[in-house]
């Protein structure tokens, strides 16, 4: 059996490149000929997203050779009514304990509930699915919760707050092979749990500029390793450029020629970070100057692109006594010119 899994498409009616991701995933799942394409919470950015424009799925699911399951997240959960129509062959998992056997893989849903806001309370839920499970196929958990693991961050998931969350080391007494998840956002995730597989796809498209870099679905054919896929739906790229104060060219310079030399796909937006130190008396501009310069070149690309502007001038530091004593004493020193500047820069780095 073979499932292609993702979440979080938030889908909203002026989002168009959301949309543009669903129908990717659409036709990667025709591609990959799966059997099934598990959707595991938040597909629609909010419930009065999804009542303006629920029936766009008829088109995009309808005429598919596959299944589709859609679990509720906590953005949508209360969206859901018997009775309505997606499209062909798709079943919202809004029922808890609900059980779908295939020829080698059982998948029991949870779909998520406000009311399980501990930890304890989430476990309760994952307890009793437990139950539900057998001994001769995989067994496959469809959730959409928080991961209490030192793996993550509050800022990986769509927002903070506790959202059915549930403890990593608890995930290992259950008997699912397969626990295909939902809510973390930022990237592509699989965590082994003993043998078994906890995956967050992270979200298909780019819905805030904290999702960065080439977004993925997962691929999954049960007895095997999940298998990240990706997706050529938009996405925002860090695009990291360190000013030092050794440079020679000026740092407008410096990232002029960083974009010259750029060849981004019409599917992302570049976030430049520009970070580092720079001697504004040297080339005659203030940090507020540079960044406006380095804003409006940026703005040629035409591709919406951020400017994170960290990078501080020396200012009066350079003309410091003891900053000029310090770099004095570092250049005397028996170090080759590399160390002398990698010393220099963490000095700097402590002074501001």
């Amino acid at each position: 059996m073979k499932i292609l899994h993702t979440s979080d498409l938030h889908l909203r009616t002026d989002s168009p490149e959301r949309w543009q991701a669903l129908q990717l995933i659409v036709d990667k799942a025709k591609q990959n000929s799966v059997d099934l394409l598990v959707i595991s919470g938040d597909l629609f950015d909010s419930r009065e997203d999804a009542v303006r424009s629920y029936e766009r799925l008829r088109a995009i699911f309808s005429g598919s050779s596959f299944q589709t399951f859609i679990l509720p997240g906590n953005h949508d959960e209360t969206f859901y009514e018997d009775g309505l129509h997606f499209g062909d062959n798709v079943v919202v998992l809004s029922k808890e304990k609900s059980i779908y056997d295939f020829e080698d893989a059982r998948i029991i849903a949870v779909p998520f509930k406000k009311e399980y806001s501990s930890a304890k309370e989430t476990f309760a839920v994952l307890r009793q699915s437990n139950e539900l499970t057998t001994s001769n196929k995989s067994n496959v958990l469809l959730f959409h919760g928080e991961l209490l693991s030192p793996y993550y961050e509050p800022d990986d998931f769509g927002e903070k707050g506790r959202y059915m969350p549930v403890d990593l080391n608890l995930l290992r007494s259950l008997n699912f092979q397969y626990i295909l998840a939902g809510h973390f956002h930022t990237k592509f995730n699989i965590l082994r749990i003993s043998n078994n597989y906890f995956i967050y796809p992270g979200s298909p498209v780019s819905v805030t500029k904290k999702e960065r870099g080439k977004r993925k679905v997962n691929l999954l054919e049960i007895g095997k390793q999940p298998q990240e896929l990706e997706l050529g739906s938009f996405y925002y790229e860090e695009i990291e450029i360190n000013l030092s104060i050794f440079d020679d060219e000026h740092p407008f310079d410096k990232f002029s020629n960083v974009l010259n030399s750029l060849k981004l796909p019409q599917n992302c937006s570049p976030i430049f970070k520009i970070t580092g130190h720079f001697d504004g008396a040297r080339f005659s501009i203030s940090e507020s100057e540079l960044k406006a310069k380095i804003q409006s070149l940026a703005d040629t690309l035409g591709t919406k692109p951020e400017v994170e502007f960290l990078a501080k001038d020396l200012g009066k530091i350079s003309n410091d006594m003891l900053f000029k004593k310090i770099v004095d004493r570092i250049n005397q020193q028996e170090l080759d010119e590399e160390s002398k500047k990698q010393l220099i820069e963490l000095f700097v780095n402590a002074m501001m």
